[in-house]
């Protein structure tokens, strides 16, 4: 029997302990940077990002949101506050209005952002209407080519379905931790 089932097996279940004796929920993963050594340079010079003071920082936005904003449904993990923190050259106030705004337009924009999943858009981007070709450019930049003709005709939607389409992957793009430098 693996260590994974003898754990499962011994480990007490979520209905038979108390409100009290519940596990606090686990932590998001850490932080793990993955940029080259080029790209640590280049985040130093043009975003004012040390990688000595990059967790300092990313803490200091997190506790800027559950200071002035202890409501806000977001997500708090390293990664995805670091994508504001590099948009706005971590300038903290900066940083928190950029991801205020994020979700102002999220709420604002239901429609686009409610089904934002690949999966919805499957068949449109299967058609070839959107592309984001294999390789970067000479200065590293994703290159996402929009071919008009290929939008199916079927879609009938307009603007909302138009935005949705591009949300989906420029929104992956942005994921990436290179994004930020270009």
């Amino acid at each position: 029997m693996s260590e994974e089932s003898d754990s499962l097996r011994t480990s007490p279940s979520v209905a038979s302990l108390s409100e009290n004796e519940l596990p606090p929920p686990p932590e998001p993963p850490g932080y793990v940077c993955s940029l080259t050594e080029e790209l640590v340079t280049k985040a130093r010079e043009e975003l004012q990002e040390k990688p000595e003071w990059r967790l300092r920082d990313v803490q200091a936005l997190r506790d800027m949101v559950r200071k002035e904003y202890p409501n806000l449904s977001t997500s708090l993990d390293d990664a995805f506050l670091l994508r504001f923190l590099r948009a706005r050259k971590f300038d903290y106030d900066r940083a928190l209005q950029l991801l205020i705004n994020y979700h102002s337009c999220r709420r604002s924009w239901p429609e686009v952002f409610n089904n934002l999943k690949p999966s919805a858009l499957k068949d449109v981007l299967a058609s070839g209407f959107l592309t984001v070709l294999p390789h970067t450019d000479p200065r590293g930049c994703h290159v996402v080519c929009i071919r008009p003709e290929k939008y199916p005709p079927w879609k009938e939607e307009g603007n909302t379905a138009l935005c949705s389409i591009l949300t989906v992957p420029l929104s992956r793009l942005c994921m990436s931790q290179d994004s930020a430098f270009f």
